[in-house]
């Protein structure tokens, strides 16, 4: 599945991207632009659904970090939906998850309010 492929869907001004079952190298590139374009939009919270992939190595952790950073300098908020993905572990040890809100679905994410500007 390319990037254009992706699942990206709105609720209001919440954007939810489905990723694919692996992230590596060879697609994170499109999938860097597909974020890239998707905060261009000005949502006020993405959720980047990682819940049906099974990789992802170093470039896609690299893009999931790039989306972050985009986002919070345009006002926004990233979020990861884990489930029970074993990408769960990965941004466990790199530290991701400290820096990135993880929720357990996409529902969980979209049912959680967005930070307020107080």
């Amino acid at each position: 599945m390319t990037a254009p492929d992706q699942d990206v869907r709105w609720s209001g001004r919440h954007a939810i991207v489905a990723m694919p079952d692996e992230i590596d190298l060879t697609n994170s590139g499109d999938l860097d632009e597909l974020l890239a374009a998707v905060v261009a939009q000005s949502p006020e919270t993405i959720t980047v659904d990682l819940t049906a992939t099974t990789f992802c190595d170093s470039a896609g952790v690299g893009v999931l970090a790039r989306a972050h950073q985009l986002a919070t300098a345009n006002g926004g908020e990233l979020r990861i939906a884990l489930g029970y993905s074993p990408v769960a572990r990965i941004l466990q040890l790199i530290g991701l998850d400290q820096i990135v809100p993880v929720y357990r679905d996409v529902q969980h994410s979209l049912d959680t309010d967005a930070p307020s500007d107080a």
